[in-house]
């Protein structure tokens, strides 16, 4: 079964299309950044890859700018 989390695109740590290149982003940003927060590699409904703190997520309708759904594919 997949995990489906909803979050706001505009809260990505990075975005590519392609997977292997946003799961390197998110370890090389992982690796440098100061804070001690997981995060998730997942992939929207257009196949479009973004990284984001796994605390980000959001309900799925929140208001006036709506979250977008993903599909996490991996947890760093």
């Amino acid at each position: 079964m997949d995990e489906i989390i909803y979050f706001n695109p505009g809260d990505a740590v990075a975005q590519d299309h392609d997977f292997a290149a946003a799961r390197r982003s998110a370890e090389i940003f992982k690796a440098k950044s100061v804070k001690d927060l997981g995060l998730v590699v997942g992939k929207d409904d257009d196949g479009k890859f973004a990284v984001f703190y796994e605390g980000a997520a959001q309900e799925p309708n929140p208001g006036a700018e709506p979250a977008t759904r993903y599909t996490i594919l991996a947890h760093l």
